[in-house]
């Protein structure tokens, strides 16, 4: 059975493989953390890449499990996990309104904030300042090379960018959500 390209039976193989290989890097506590929140955000730019939609159905289960293992893992970091769901949807919403009134069209999707909102709730307001630059970097540079250059009008979908940047933010932050950058 293949669905976008990629048969089902590899997907979770991918993911087992790529998870696998940061084990390293993470304490064994950490494990069940990174699995959950790197398969929520490789389908989450998986959606967006392949349909152009980001399903809240998916964001706010990783959101609240964000938020759970924050309160269960470092219950100190509960509050930096809150604040930097609510700082990262926040910013990501006043971008998109400020891209809008600027430009008369839109620039960032309501998907792109949630996504920002949830990843925010894994790094802290801590990680949002690196995870947006990384994400920014990482769209520019996909931008360029699919399309050859950089065009005030080229356009792709956000999420993957957001994912990995996420992902990476996380891994440097040792999986804690914290209110500074190490």
């Amino acid at each position: 059975m293949k669905a976008d390209g990629f048969s089902l039976p590899a997907q979770p193989a991918l993911c087992g493989i790529a998870l696998a290989s940061l084990a390293p890097l993470l304490p064994p506590a950490e494990w069940p953390g990174a699995a959950l929140f790197g398969t929520g955000l490789l389908a989450l730019a998986w959606i967006d890449l392949r349909h152009g939609v980001v399903h809240a159905a998916l964001v706010l289960p990783l959101a609240a499990a964000g938020f759970l293992r924050a309160a269960l893992m470092v219950p100190a970091s509960l509050h930096a996990a809150l604040a930097g769901a609510a700082a990262g949807y926040l910013l990501f919403r006043a971008v998109e309104a400020g891209f809008r009134r600027l430009r008369g069209r839109e620039g960032l999707g309501r998907g792109d904030a949630w996504v920002l909102g949830a990843a925010g709730a894994w790094v802290g307001p801590g990680g949002l300042g690196p995870l947006v630059a990384g994400a920014a970097a990482l769209a520019l540079l996909l931008t360029a090379l699919r399309e050859g250059r950089l065009a005030p009008d080229a356009s792709l979908p956000f999420v993957p960018a957001l994912a990995a940047a996420a992902w990476i933010t996380w891994i440097a932050m040792g999986g804690v959500p914290s209110w500074t950058f190490p």
